[in-house]
């Protein structure tokens, strides 16, 4: 299953154990999972599948946050990116706040 494995790489790289009753799905669809501490809040949402190119239907996303003085939230999103592109088992893009691309493992071309 995607989501828990996507779960599981999120959880070893960040060094976290989300909060999961049942297998995380929602009951709207997908999956959501959430891990919340003082240094930090980390949400991972996972829509069912769906055939396609990758960005027309982005199948997860992951909202990391710090709430340490010592770690910016880009250095948080760094590490996840960096931690899950190492597998080698997704296709990433890292977007600012506002949505505007900053990083990829793949082409994703200048329609944006």
């Amino acid at each position: 299953m995607f989501a828990g494995e996507l779960r599981a790489d999120v959880e070893r790289v960040l060094g976290i154990a989300f909060e999961v009753t049942d297998d995380g799905r929602d009951p709207a669809g997908g999956y959501r999972f959430r891990f919340e501490n003082d240094d930090l809040s980390v949400h991972v949402f996972v829509d069912d599948p769906e055939e396609g190119w990758p960005l027309d239907k982005v199948p997860a996303y992951a909202v990391p946050i710090s709430r340490s003085e010592q770690v910016a939230t880009w250095e948080l999103a760094e590490k996840l990116y960096d931690g899950l592109d190492a597998l080698g088992a997704y296709l990433l893009i890292a977007f600012e706040k506002g949505g505007t691309p900053v990083a990829a493992n793949f082409d994703v071309g200048d329609d944006w």
